[in-house]
């Protein structure tokens, strides 16, 4: 059996003042196909492959940040029209993704929404809007205006994606004279350092229970609108699309248990 975790190394660029992140995300990738795959989603190319920049990209993101924070990212894109849903969480050593596609209103720019949780603390979120149609670019344009430096990212090979991202004092004419050539010889023409390895693997853990909770506010107060007339709904989990068939009995019951009244 294929080990679901995939290993991801970060490096310090010496003399560069860079950190380096880089994985193989074949498997990652592989598992986000079967995921979709037994929850019969399905997208055009061109949004699958924006769905695999933003697995591998949250995945480099995560790799580079404390190991116990987590982070979400909700990246709205004008056109092609499309929400994409990513999230890492170090303590679980999880990512997941997901594209919402289907009733959304036009916007007039793109919209960047990163939410982090470090260790217990208040959640903290930033915002910004960009003007690029490219998922890597747009995570470019969210670090140099929240998190305040640049970041760059390469293919390095089809399923092989690179992360240089700058550091304090950081050859900043270098990072941004990079191209793909010279990703290719990185290891050859700059020292670098491994910092460490983490394994991530693609897993939501949304389950029956946690999708009843989260619609369960919607059914205390439109329980016929949102059944009409039928004993199940599906519903589909907002992190991952994973559709999960909920009937009006255990709805009920968890209205029941949830009323002190009673």
């Amino acid at each position: 059996m294929l080990d679901p975790d995939i290993e991801v190394r970060t490096y310090f660029a010496r003399h560069k003042n860079a950190l380096v992140a880089r994985g193989d995300f074949s498997e990652l990738f592989a598992a986000w196909y079967l995921h979709r795959m037994d929850h019969h989603l399905s997208f055009a190319s061109d949004l699958e492959d924006v769905g695999r920049e933003a697995l591998a990209a949250i995945t480099l993101h995560c790799a580079s940040r404390p190991w116990k924070e987590s982070c979400a990212w909700t990246v709205q894109f004008r056109h092609p029209r499309v929400n994409v849903f990513a999230a890492g969480d170090n303590n679980t050593g999880t990512v997941v993704a997901n594209l919402l596609t289907e009733n959304l209103k036009p916007i007039e720019k793109g919209i960047f929404y990163s939410d982090v949780v470090e260790n217990l603390k208040a959640p903290r979120r930033s915002v910004v809007d960009f003007k690029t149609d490219s998922f890597l670019e747009a995570v470019e344009v969210f670090y140099t205006k929240s998190e305040q430096r640049p970041v760059r990212f390469f293919w390095h090979a089809d399923e092989d994606l690179v992360m240089v991202a700058a550091q304090p004092d950081c050859d900043l004419e270098w990072l941004q004279s990079l191209d793909s050539a010279a990703i290719q010889r990185l290891d050859q023409d700059v020292e670098l350092s491994l910092l460490e390895k983490r394994k991530f693997r693609f897993e939501c853990g949304c389950n029956h229970d946690r999708m009843a909770n989260f619609i369960l506010p919607v059914f205390k107060s439109q329980a016929d609108e949102l059944f009409g007339g039928d004993q199940t709904i599906s519903v589909a989990c907002p992190r991952c699309g994973a559709k999960h068939i909920l009937t009006r009995e255990l709805l009920e019951a968890k209205v029941e248990n949830s009323d002190p009244d009673r």
